[in-house]
């Protein structure tokens, strides 16, 4: 399974909204899986943890609840496994297709960010110290 962490992370936080304004929460929660494993891949603890408390909150018996963070289950077959089937149903073309058929829109530009994380962080309608002071290190 191949991933591209810098690639993939903004879609499926963008994605990931368009879900939660859907008030489709099992979807958003899949794309969080994605966005959160990207983030662990480029060494984002604060949006990993932030991504994974956003599942937590709404489905306590998550799998992911079996690690601290998404760079903790990186490696574990269980969850190797689960990623595979969390990818094959959403796919980085699905992706792309249902923002499009979403009409999501997201005024966040990557222009007007000064880091990758205070981008991700505005994406997901956040601010980047009250990310940091909550969910860094």
């Amino acid at each position: 399974m191949q991933i591209d962490p810098k690639g993939e992370l903004i879609l499926f936080l963008r994605l990931s909204q368009a879900f939660k304004n859907r008030r489709q929460l099992q979807d958003r929660d899949r794309a969080l899986v994605i966005a959160g494993t990207c983030a662990g891949l480029l060494g984002m603890e604060s949006i990993e943890k932030f991504c994974r408390t956003l599942i937590m909150q709404n489905n306590r018996g998550h799998m992911i609840r079996k690690w601290d963070s998404f760079s903790d289950a990186l490696g574990d077959p269980d969850f190797e496994s689960f990623l595979r089937q969390v990818r094959r149903k959403l796919p980085e073309e699905k992706a792309i297709e249902l923002l499009t058929e979403f009409d999501y829109r997201c005024g966040v530009r990557k222009q007007d960010c000064k880091t990758n994380e205070e981008f991700a962080a505005a994406v997901l309608g956040i601010e980047l110290d009250w990310l940091r002071e909550n969910f860094g290190e």
